[in-house]
């Protein structure tokens, strides 16, 4: 008998295969469901409401600090990646014309521990030279999980989860902040990127350090873990075979409702490969999570600079996913 599972995910291209039934785990019937972010990452660390879960990257390192309070494991499948050059926006006549200008300007966050902000913080600090003291953080949302904020921030809450946005945005119009870093693109009136070529500076930024910046991953309920932890291949394979099925668009650009598909497909490749989005421990995926987790810490997201042996569940896995 097929072990039933609960599965809460985006339906992105790569994992809608796996909603539609077109992919199907070996041994297990899979209901998957949706909520928007962070909706999705409360529901599972406050009331462990699903099996699996994709989880915000900064939520689940925050929860490890106190891991029987919040029973459950990552596996190393990671369905969102995102370069954060592009989602910083300052605002017009701020005088903010380069990364050194943010010293004592006032910045516009979620909150602390969401996985962008832990990115654009620390891509600041380690390739910029920005010192993190030095600017006024605004966070339009609470914390899903409790962090220990250390004192050299200056950090001010000014809102609650689910008005962060709007929150924030409406701030930066009334030029109450300067700035705002972004989960998302945005059209922001009165505001434009740090970076005006973004484009090219997320692509230097790889070729340099060879990181395609990790922002969720999959977490499954330890109960399941441990009284199913056969569980871990088939759901990886599921993952895997879902993936390869959403890559396989950029095979077809003609059907893509982009003008120039064809080329963007191919600039893509030649950047990152047949297959930025690979899962697994693989080298690549090593030293994303080692630099998240090391910028977690830093910031006091992360109780411990994690090795990223410790935080996935890998010892039913086979050995072939793992460079």
């Amino acid at each position: 008998m097929a072990l039933d599972l609960s599965l809460a995910v985006h339906p992105y291209a790569w994992t809608q295969p796996l909603r539609d039934g077109r992919v199907e785990p070996e041994g297990v019937d899979l209901s998957a469901v949706n909520y928007p972010n962070p909706v999705r990452f409360s529901r599972m660390v406050r009331d462990l409401e699903f099996d699996a879960c994709e989880l915000s990257m900064g939520t689940y390192l925050a929860t490890r600090r106190d891991a029987d309070r919040f029973p459950f494991t990552a596996l190393p499948i990671f369905p969102f990646r995102k370069f954060r050059h592009a989602y910083m926006y300052v605002r017009e006549g701020a005088g903010i014309d380069s990364v050194a200008d943010l010293a004592g300007a006032r910045v516009g966050i979620v909150n602390w521990q969401t996985t962008t902000g832990i990115w654009q913080r620390g891509t600041l600090a380690d390739r910029h030279g920005l010192d993190l003291a030095e600017v006024e953080w605004v966070a339009g949302g609470s914390e899903i999980v409790d962090v220990d904020v250390p004192e050299r921030f200056d950090l001010e809450y000014v809102g609650h989860q689910g008005s962060t946005i709007g929150l924030l945005e409406g701030m930066i119009e009334r030029a109450e902040i300067d700035a705002i870093f972004h989960p998302v693109d945005a059209g922001i009136a009165n505001a434009r990127r740090l970076f005006d070529d973004a484009k090219a500076v997320e692509q230097r930024y790889y070729r340099e350090t060879g990181i395609f910046p990790v922002m969720h991953a999959i977490v499954v309920r330890d109960e399941v873990l441990a009284e199913h932890p056969w569980v871990v291949q088939p759901l990886y394979d599921a993952f895997q075979h879902a993936k390869e099925i959403g890559l396989s668009a950029l095979e077809r650009p003609r059907e893509l409702p982009l003008v120039w598909a064809d080329v963007y497909a191919d600039e893509q490749r030649s950047v990152l490969g047949e297959d930025p989005w690979e899962y697994g421990l693989t080298e690549d995926n090593v030293a994303a999570v080692e630099t998240l987790a090391g910028y977690a810490h830093d910031q006091g997201v992360a109780a411990e600079r994690y090795d990223p042996g410790e935080l996935f569940a890998t010892d039913h896995l086979d050995t072939d996913y793992y460079a």
